[in-house]
């Protein structure tokens, strides 16, 4: 799966949704916004720029993707060596429950040991 020039980026902003630095709206952009991030569900890239971890991704593309798209991200972060299923389980307990959380689990089940 490649990202289209004309599909949105996500980007997941931690903080009170009422503030107003947060209702910035762009073009392209989807924003959504968390009470917090996990440290250990950001990363720092060698640039700087914080991002979230491979596990919290994965737990994120759960709420668009189809059941075969997410399996075929897992493979492809288990190629990558990227693909940690006890850090995306633990990922996955720290958020809000949403319905996309038992398809989550049933792919990861099929990466289990």
């Amino acid at each position: 799966m490649r990202r289209h020039d004309d599909e949105p980026i996500h980007v997941t902003i931690p903080g009170d949704p009422g503030d107003p630095r947060e209702d910035l709206e762009l073009e392209g952009v989807v924003i959504h916004r968390v009470p917090s991030l996990h440290p250990d569900d950001v990363v720092t890239l060698p640039d700087g720029m914080r991002v979230t971890s491979p596990a919290r991704t994965l737990v994120d593309l759960a709420e668009c993707l189809s059941a075969d798209e997410l399996r075929e991200t897992f493979e492809r972060a288990l190629r990558r060596g990227l693909l940690d299923i006890d850090e995306v389980e633990a990922s996955a307990g720290r958020v809000e429950w949403r319905p996309s959380l038992v398809m989550l689990y049933a792919v990861m089940a099929e990466f289990s040991g």
